[in-house]
């Protein structure tokens, strides 16, 4: 089970923190846990995530300008739209949760925005005392938007009373390198997670905290002719 989240400012400090000809040689483990990866029995979904990292390196390796600005024309595609709702409760009660949208970063950074956007929807059963979170990855290009990846990743609940849970996983095995922290504000309805460096040896590329808020809303193509769907007044 596992997914990933990469933005232009992630390969960058990869690239800045490791030689170049090094770069393609780093732990195993390290891509892994780039790309949020932890199920040893899905051979076939890690090695997908290990050549999809590896394409974006190499295209690092390619430019010799401004990387985070060539990872986000690359990875660009003008009818791939987002439709943001107004928060509302999170669905359920004292036993269960559930709740969809879309990761969006915390930062005003625009390097801090994901290259690959993830439609998730995240539902949470306190008797198991675990959130799962089923994404579907978006690749876009120039020419088109193809669904990369459809994933799932389990985080146990660390705590759950009647204002909010937190929920975690990370920190050792597959996702040595970072600690991922899922919060739920019952309150508020405000859902975030976190991608903490553990800056244990050989992590090294790792050494900022990413935090995404869940915006509700979805993704969608615009098919319309003028690429203005979301212009045309109703």
């Amino acid at each position: 089970m596992g997914e990933f989240r990469c933005s232009p400012s992630a390969v960058y400090n990869l690239q800045a923190k490791m030689p170049i000809k090094k770069l393609l040689f780093i732990d195993t483990n390290v891509w892994l846990d780039f790309y949020r990866a932890r199920n040893p029995f899905r051979d076939d979904t890690m090695k997908r995530y290990m050549v999809t990292c590896l394409l974006v390196v190499l295209f690092v390796l390619g430019a010799n300008a401004n990387v985070q600005n060539k990872l986000t024309d690359a990875f660009h595609n003008e009818r791939l739209k987002a439709n943001s709702l107004a928060d509302f409760a999170i669905a359920g009660d004292g036993e269960s949760r559930l709740v969809d949208g879309f990761w969006v970063s915390e930062s005003k950074d625009p390097a801090k925005a994901l290259t690959f956007p993830q439609q998730v929807k995240i539902s949470c059963t306190r008797y198991n005392k675990e959130c799962m979170e089923i994404s579907v990855t978006l690749g876009p290009v120039k020419d088109m938007v193809i669904i990369q990846d459809i994933d799932d990743t389990i985080y146990d609940v660390d705590r759950w009373d009647s204002h909010g849970l937190t929920a975690s996983y990370g920190g050792a095995g597959f996702s040595r390198c970072q600690r991922h922290v899922l919060t739920m504000d019952f309150d508020s309805s405000a859902v975030s997670v976190s991608d903490i460096p553990t800056r244990k040896k050989g992590c090294e590329a790792f050494t900022e905290t990413n935090s995404y808020r869940l915006v509700r809303g979805m993704y969608y193509v615009d098919t319309s002719p003028g690429n203005n769907m979301d212009k045309v007044k109703k």
